[in-house]
């Protein structure tokens, strides 16, 4: 198979398997593009998908917009940004040029020199040392750069990943907090915020379904007060505050990366990358909606386009 044809194929199964289901009915394809529409916000028919998946016998290849966009469903900024994270095992190598390919006579069979030799041992130990060097103080406390169940060479948070406290993934966004550690703006990025509220908080209610890993949080607050004049006064001001804070909201079309505490036990779980929904939401409430399953961490910025609604 090509290179650029199994790259393709690549690009498929990856499409699936994020979107949860074969691609082999015209259903399948209109939830496709549902599924695609709610996660990009972005528009594609259902005949491009139907062409890209060979399920219209058209030959036509799949423009650069298609494949971008399919890139960007499944986590990653573009299709070329996608090509640059396959395995060198699946990509098709370069032929030799042909005089490569005839071999020399027995008596021209050149060996390679001592100094060749010692120079690819160098450059082999000096990689050898880097990696020895370099591994440990990527190692965190939970075992990896991303926590339990995440290989090493990955940069990419996955819904459902565990972390044990605070440090073990503020500093992946470049957050050092040592107060409000709940609540925080990536360093440079206005509309981006790691949060980690507490599920059940008594006062500050995170409500959702934890079965099926929270698609939506409720955010609202009940103070717990008594029937008092104080306490009437206090309920008040937060009720203003909601108010406030759901036009706020509308504004700043804020993204939260969102990492819940206490969901199943007295850990982190990264839910995924959430926007405010203004339909579901109103003055007594904010609903968050899971935008994205993954996080990239080498591509901050782009999770800005998941607050477009």
């Amino acid at each position: 198979m090509e290179a650029q044809e199994q790259t393709i194929e690549q690009l498929r199964l990856d499409v699936e398997r994020t979107a949860g289901m074969r691609m082999q009915t015209n259903k399948d394809f209109d939830c496709l593009v549902a599924s695609i529409y709610d996660k990009t916000h972005t528009k594609i028919s259902a005949t491009t998908l139907k062409r890209f998946w060979g399920y219209l016998s058209e030959d036509v290849a799949p423009s650069r917009f298609t494949l971008n966009l399919l890139s960007q469903y499944v986590g990653y900024e573009d299709f070329g940004t996608f090509c640059a994270t396959l395995k060198p095992s699946e990509i098709e190598q370069p032929q030799l040029p042909a005089e490569d390919t005839i071999p020399a006579e027995p008596s021209e069979v050149k060996r390679p020199g001592y100094k060749r030799v010692g120079l690819a041992l160098l450059v082999l130990l000096a990689i050898v040392l880097g990696i020895a060097f370099i591994l440990p103080s990527l190692q965190g406390k939970t075992g990896g750069w991303l926590g339990k169940n995440t290989p090493d060479s990955a940069r990419i948070l996955q819904k459902g990943q565990v972390f044990a406290t605070y440090d073990d993934f503020l500093p992946l966004f470049g957050i050092t907090a040592t107060e409000s550690r709940h609540y925080q703006f990536v360093p440079g990025e206005e509309q981006i915020v790691v949060w980690s509220p507490q599920y059940h908080n008594p006062t500050y209610h995170n409500d959702g379904n934890p079965d099926s890993l929270m698609p939506t949080i409720t955010e609202y607050w009940t103070p717990v007060t008594d029937d008092s004049k104080e306490a009437e006064e206090l309920k008040e001001m937060v009720r203003q505050r909601q108010k406030e804070s759901y036009y706020k909201f509308i504004g700043t079309k804020q993204v939260r990366v969102v990492f819940m505490k206490d969901l199943f036990d007295s850990t982190f779980v990264f839910l995924g990358v959430y926007r405010f929904d203004p339909l579901l939401s109103d003055t007594t409430k904010m609903v968050w909606i899971r935008a994205a399953d993954q996080c990239n961490l080498d591509n901050i910025p782009f999770l800005k386009n998941y607050g477009n609604y």
